[in-house]
């Protein structure tokens, strides 16, 4: 996980904050210096289903914070075959 790209909470609102303010996935992908892949994967994480006034649809940060915390959990209790 040490090449994660949004491994902190607070790197999860700056993405959330830049995307409230209108800002494209490429856009994002720039001003973090992450892949557009990223950027994709992190804010379908946190969808919220609802919309924004531009009708892009809603990213929480706090809500991909705890799927990802979800998705390392399930991903140790996994048993090695």
């Amino acid at each position: 996980m040490a090449g994660y790209a949004f491994r902190t909470l607070q790197a999860r609102k700056d993405l959330q904050t830049l995307w409230e303010n209108g800002n494209t996935v490429k856009d994002l992908a720039a001003a973090l210096k992450v892949p557009l892949s990223t950027v994709y994967t992190e804010l379908r994480r946190g969808r919220t289903g609802d919309r924004l006034p531009d009708q892009r649809l809603k990213y929480d940060a706090d809500l991909a914070q705890l799927t990802m915390q979800q998705e390392l959990e399930r991903r140790g209790t996994q048993s090695c075959r």
